[in-house]
């Protein structure tokens, strides 16, 4: 039997882990899984949430998949699927990639292996959507445009009408994709692989629509109608990207031809075996969200001991963070993944 691949994408915060979690415990934990990790950032941490499940990981760190670690992901993939002949692969692409480039390496494996793409997906989050369709479409709407199935997170947060909003500009984007949008929570990890295997069947050179600009998803491309016009700040809900460059935006590279990830956001990392205080760590994460001057920041994580001997996870996107306790670690990280960083603004912050 050929090992299945699964691709669950998403950008920075959309509940990648989460999710991935919750398929190995509730349907997974019977199967010989391998997770591979391609993070943006030299700093691991989403290796160190997961490996408490007892799966195997291999992490990749310090770029992304569509250049400096393309060949990097390419002996990953082929080591696993040798070494270990699992049942199944979970690629775990960055936040900050294009599931077009992943897809595209991941077939390149496939031709000499008995192996085959199964899950093809990407989640997203609805609350922060029209924020970085706006401000990060070259990368946010490549992922949904070469989905097969768009898992949307945290639907029971909102509105009805909004939700429909963003599931009616989902569905222009990538007419042919499943969108699920019941809450995780009602959902076993049985139905959410069942119906992201069954759009997965459907072979990606049956779908022949154009793509205007060029984004080649597998073996097909989209037309979507995007449109490259610029974009303005979301002030609504979703809140909004500060500007610290000048220029009134951040700017919008769907319009200005292929970037790679790592030409266009940042990361700054650090482990540290400095112990924090809960009021310390929600302090800091406000000052993340409330100040302009560490640069725009899109995503906040780290593992770090407390002063009382325990252990914390924390994970920020703009406007919103999470604490909750893990068990403890090697030491201390910290990652902060954005545009226009000020990493000795960020150091002081942390007190690293």
């Amino acid at each position: 039997m050929s090992t299945k691949i699964d691709i669950i994408s998403g950008f920075l915060g959309s509940g990648k882990t989460t999710l991935i979690k919750k398929l190995l415990n509730e349907k997974l934990s019977s199967e010989k899984v391998v997770i591979i990790e391609n993070e943006f950032g030299e700093i691991g941490i989403d290796g160190g949430i997961l490996k408490n499940t007892g799966i195997q990981i291999r992490e990749i760190n310090a770029g992304c998949i569509c250049c400096t670690l393309l060949g990097n992901f390419d002996a990953a993939l082929k080591d696993v699927l040798k070494k270990y002949q699992p049942d199944r692969v979970i690629i775990e692409p960055s936040g900050v990639g294009k599931l077009s480039d992943i897809t595209e390496a991941c077939r390149k494996v496939i031709a000499q292996s008995d192996s085959e793409i199964n899950i093809q997906s990407v989640i997203v989050d609805p609350i922060k959507y029209k924020m970085y369709i706006k401000n990060f479409s070259e990368f946010f709407s490549n992922q949904i445009e070469c989905a097969k199935t768009v898992i949307l997170s945290r639907t029971q947060k909102v509105e009805a009408e909004k939700l429909s909003e963003v599931v009616k500009d989902i569905k222009a984007r990538n007419p042919s994709a499943k969108i699920m949008t019941t809450p995780w929570e009602e959902l076993s990890a049985e139905t959410i692989i069942t119906a992201a295997e069954q759009e997965g069947a459907v072979p990606l050179i049956e779908q022949e629509t154009p793509h205007k600009h060029g984004a080649h998803c597998g073996d097909h491309e989209h037309d979507h109608g995007d449109h490259c016009e610029g974009h303005e700040h979301d002030h609504h809900e979703e809140g909004h990207v500060h500007d610290h460059h000048g220029e009134g935006h951040v700017h919008d590279h769907h319009c200005e031809g292929h970037h790679h990830a790592d030409d266009v956001f940042e990361n700054w990392g650090v482990e540290t075996p400095r112990t924090f205080s809960e009021k310390e760590i929600r302090d800091m994460l406000k000052m993340l969200s409330d100040s302009e001057k560490y640069g725009t920041v899109l995503r906040a994580k780290g593992i770090v001991p407390m002063d009382e001997k325990d252990w914390t996870q924390f994970d920020f996107v703009p406007e919103e963070f999470e604490l909750r306790p893990i068990a403890p670690d090697y030491t201390g990280r910290l990652c902060v993944i954005g545009v226009g960083l000020n990493r000795p603004a960020l150091a002081e912050l942390f007190g690293v």
